[in-house]
């Protein structure tokens, strides 16, 4: 199986998949970086744009790094205003429910919620 999936966020691209370049770790990174990029873009351009530039200046990362780091982006988001870190979260939970039993993708959503 020859299968190709890209994350491009602000000018950075990451190959996720490549044949065979295939793990359950690089499967469930992808699901994340797809669910908190959709979730955010899908609540407004400016959270989103805020969320990304925070991620790079204040810890040299990047959407796809949330999967190792889902504390940073908890407290990013924590600093949007309103209600939009509770509108964020559900929708990111939402977008990973089917894949809530998933030991990495469990905790991954655990820590967002703290």
């Amino acid at each position: 199986i020859h299968v190709v999936c890209t994350v491009t966020m602000q000018s950075q691209k990451k190959i996720l998949f490549y044949q065979g370049n295939y793990d359950n770790d690089t499967a469930k990174l992808a699901l994340v970086s797809v669910s908190v990029e959709s979730s955010l873009l899908g609540h407004d351009i400016q959270s989103y744009e805020k969320v990304t530039r925070m991620l790079e200046t204040k810890y040299g990362c990047f959407i796809y790094d949330c999967y190792d780091h889902p504390d940073y982006l908890n407290e990013i988001l924590k600093t949007l205003p309103g209600d939009s870190y509770y509108c964020i979260v559900e929708s990111i939970k939402k977008g990973l429910g089917e894949f809530a039993y998933i030991d990495g993708i469990s905790e991954f959503l655990n820590e967002l919620r703290k």
